[in-house]
Parts: structure tokens; sequence; C-alpha cells
């Protein structure tokens, strides 16, 4: 790791020895007993197993897929804060506001946060990775495969949330262009001081992660995944589709993300049209579209604290007018959209994101985050269509994905840059508070430019309106910690 591991592997030793229990078939409690000698030494593929439930508790992180109160959701909601989809109200506690405002430094702490909770995930992988073959017998390989193959998926998962966030370009085969340190080992040592790699490189190491890991996902004891639950909380060889279309969008690999959207489509859940069945998958009542959730259970936060507190119905960012309105009769989502109910609601003063208030009809926060849904296969397989010279058949897929969402819609034919700017508004509708716009911007080199809110000091607080392509701030500075500790880790531009 980036030689702050000693620091992170205390953590992640607390965290293993703190995990909480969910349901019996979704993620095991790690029990206290077994925790330190299943790090350390395990003595069973049992014990490694329960490493790899660590991993997963550890997606639950504030600074990851959770939240705390007006902070975290690094991959969760902290996206769609940096960017336009929302805006800061007047009732906001501020503790966000240097990263919605884009005035963080090396030292924000919310920056630091973010890097050392996707690194925690990736070591608990690596201890996984490091045990799980020495248990390996011709009688028990496909329940090796079944655990090698998440923690590989994990790690690449992983990998790839912290390249969004500080690798400047996505751009492929950029030898000159860094991105991070690609960790595949555990090494607690404060001589160990890697340095960053290029694009290329990086983009290597998660392409041979998740290629490892197909196979293995493809042949294993059971279904990673009950049927008969609501919830999706391993990582499946779905899944595995789903991260590496993800990927291959970004990095501009048209052909390679059609071939795993369809991967993935033929093995996800079909679209939801239903919106009793759409709005169960945000509040706990129906699996839907679900391909994997992170999972909160009783006592274990949720991920909306970011941006609406629950248990009081506080707003700290509110959808922009230009997404979604009260009236529910102008924005990119309306009220004939099975969207607009499952996502929204009325509040004193306005319109609230609150697609995770909690489960079934309780309003605690307490609720699982859907990173991953078949709607998006559709979304990824539509643009890379367009921009494959395919558009007829990326309008089909953008026709289907709203078919199922808006009542009496009427298919379009749109081509070319028609086509892709509608795709990136049915992203907007369809993606708010999932982890996306921002990155979906930067990907593709786009001015942020705020709404008709940026500026009303009555309605919002925000400074800072446009953020043009250039500017620094689209790429996260590597902590002030990390480079103090390691001078391997080379600052980010303009950011010296």
């Amino acid at each position: 790791m980036i030689n702050i591991l000693k620091r992170t592997s205390i953590l992640l030793l607390a965290g293993l020895l703190t995990t909480q229990g969910c349901k019996e078939e979704d993620i095991i409690e790690l029990q206290p007993e077994f925790s330190l000698d299943a790090v350390n030494n395990p003595s069973t593929l049992a014990q490694v197993e329960q490493v790899l439930d660590g991993a997963y508790a550890n997606f639950r992180a504030a600074d990851y897929y959770g939240s705390g109160s007006g902070t975290g959701g690094g991959a969760a909601m902290m996206p769609d804060v940096l960017s336009d989809n929302l805006y800061e109200t007047t009732l906001t506690l501020a503790n966000s506001r240097a990263m919605a405002d884009w005035t963080f430094q090396q030292n924000t702490p919310q920056i630091n946060n973010i890097y050392n909770a996707m690194y925690k995930v990736i070591s608990v992988a690596n201890i996984v990775l490091r045990d799980v073959d020495k248990f390996a017998t011709p009688a028990n390989q496909k329940t090796i495969n079944r655990i090698k193959g998440q923690a590989l998926t994990i790690r690449a998962l992983a990998h790839f949330d912290l390249f969004k966030y500080f690798a400047n370009n996505y751009d492929r085969n950029s030898t000159t262009t860094l991105a991070l340190y690609y960790n595949k080992t555990f090494t607690v040592s404060a001589d160990e001081k890697p340095s960053r790699v290029s694009n290329k490189v990086y983009y290597d190491e998660l392409f041979a992660d998740m290629t490892a890991a197909e196979p293995l996902l493809s042949d294993v004891d059971k279904a990673i995944n009950s049927v008969s639950l609501v919830t999706r909380p391993r990582l499946s060889i779905t899944a595995l589709h789903v991260l590496r279309a993800r990927v291959s969008l970004y990095a501009g690999l048209w052909a390679e993300a059609i071939t795993a959207a369809n991967k993935g489509i033929a093995t996800a859940p079909a679209l939801v049209s239903n919106q009793t069945t759409f709005s169960g998958m945000y509040n706990g009542a129906a699996a839907g579209e679900a391909i994997w959730n992170v999972q909160f259970d009783a006592g274990q936060s949720g991920p909306t604290f970011l941006v609406f507190f629950a248990t009081n119905n506080r707003s700290y960012f509110r959808p922009a007018l230009e997404v979604a309105t009260i009236a529910g009769t102008t924005g990119l989502v309306q009220s004939n959209d099975i969207r607009y109910s499952a996502y929204f609601t009325p509040i004193s003063g306005g319109l609230a994101l609150t697609k995770y208030r909690g489960k079934g009809t309780v309003s605690d926060g307490n609720a699982n985050f859907l990173a991953m849904k078949t709607g998006e296969l559709y979304l990824i397989r539509a643009e890379a269509y367009g921009r494959n010279n395919q558009d007829v058949l990326g309008m089909n897929d953008l026709n289907a994905l709203r078919t199922a969402r808006i009542s009496n819609y009427v298919p379009q034919v749109l081509t070319g840059a028609a086509l892709q700017t509608a795709i990136a508004d049915e992203r907007r509708r369809e993606l708010i508070g999932e982890g996306h716009r921002f990155f979906d911007l930067k990907r593709t080199t786009r001015t942020i430019t705020r709404g008709s809110t940026c500026g009303n000091i009555a309605l919002s607080p925000a400074g800072k309106c446009t953020l043009a392509p250039t500017a620094r701030e689209w790429t996260f500075p590597i902590p002030e910690a990390v480079t103090n500790a390691n001078p391997n880790m080379v600052q980010n531009p303009g950011w010296n």
C-alpha cells in the first residue's frame, strides 16, 4: 500500500472485529474470535471467506458507499454533489461545502477519507487472494473459484473507483498520464514506498483482474446471491460484466463495452416497468433489476445522509430544478415517470432526493445502496453502440429503457450527436444519486454548468456555478498525508 498501511491495517482489523451481523444468506457476521487468525494465519477456507465478508463490510464505510451527517458517500452520493445534479440548500451543515464548491485541497479530510476507504477494501481483498489457494483441493475447487472470483472483482472495482477520482484523464493507452498504484499484495511496512503507474499499466491490471475473475465466477459451487431474497449483496458473474462494461466505456473501448453489456443483459433481471417493483429496489421491498447492492442492515447507517437526513426530513442537497421539480411537470424526471416517486419526495421548501430514506415505509436512512442494475447496462450499451457507429441499435436500447420507465412513451429516432445527448440525459435521469454524474461529465470533457439555483442566495449558499473542462478540480489531489509519507507518490498536475 501507499505507506499509510500501518494505520490502514489497524483500521482494517478494527473493521473486521466490529462487523455487524446480517441475514444468514447475506453477509455473514465475522466472529471476533476468528478474525485475527483469519487475517494473520487462516487455518481453514471458512476463515478466508470470513475475510471476504470483511471486504464487503468495508464497502459500507461512511466514505465509500455509506455516509455521515452531511459528509461521506465517496462512491454513492458525492459524485452528484460534485456535479450539476444537486444543489446545496440553506439547511446544510456545510460539512461538504469544500467538495460542493470545488475548493477542496490536499489536506481536505474527505479527500483523504475517500482514498483510505477504497484502499482499505483493496487491502482486505488482497488478504483473501494471498490465502485462498492454500486450501485448494480437487473437491473444493468450485468453492475456491467462488471466493477468489469475488475477491478479484472487489479489487478491480475499488481500484476503478479510485481511478475515477485521482486519474487526470481516462485515456486507455496513455503511458504518461499517472493513475495510482495498483496494489496486489497486502504489505504492512514503513519501507514500502510504491510509485504511481501510467494509465495504460493501471488499465492492464484492471482488465487482468477482471479476465481472471470471469472463468472463476462462471464455475462455482453455489449461487453467489440467493434468488429467493430481495438483496444482492455479493458480486456475481453478472456484476463482473457490469464492471467490465463500465471500465470499457470509460476507456473508449466501444466493442468491448458492447460485448460485456451483452453478457450482462443476458444474465441480468429484465427491465422493470412496474412502479411498486421499481420503488422496491430502493426501499428493500423487491429485487427488481438489482445486480449488486451494498447491504446496510439494522444499525449500519446507510447511503443517504450526505444528501438527506431521513430521521428529521432535512435536505442538505436537493435535486437541481433542471432534473426534477415539486410540481413534476418540468425537468428531466417528471411525474409520469416511475423514477419520479421512487427517487423524490416533496418536503417543506421543495423536493428531496429520498430514494434511500429507509426500508419499507420507515424513514430512518437505513437502506441498501443499489450499485449495479439492469438499466445501467442498457445505457452503457446504447452509448457504446452510438459511439461505434451503430445508432439504430443504440436508439433501440434507449427506447427500451424509456418505454419501461415513462408512461405512454413514444419511441424516438435519433442519430449522431443528438443521440449521445439523449443518452447523457437519460443517464442523468436513471442514475441520479447512484455515483455517476461527475464522472460522466469528466470522461466526456464537458463543462459543469449549475442551474438556476446557483447564485440565488435565498435558495443555496453555493459559491461556484461552473467548472471548465481544464480545471484542476476534476482530478482529486493525492492526499497530503500520503505525499508526506511517500515522496514517490507524485502529486497531480496543478496541486503542487
